[in-house]
């Protein structure tokens, strides 16, 4: 059988599109938002770990 057939055969197949796009719009945005929302000040000493040990 090929993978089509597999797919046809479940009920309500054309949901999880539908989730997954939500899924991944919620993540992008909550990581948008942390990034665009973050301490700065924090980001940068931060940043600079590596170079300074």
């Amino acid at each position: 059988m090929k993978f089509k057939n597999y797919v046809t055969s479940i009920e309500n197949v054309n949901i999880y599109p539908m989730v997954s796009l939500v899924i991944f719009t919620v993540f992008f945005a909550v990581v948008t938002w942390y990034v665009l929302s973050a301490n700065k000040e924090k980001m940068e000493k931060n940043s600079q770990i590596p170079i300074n040990d």
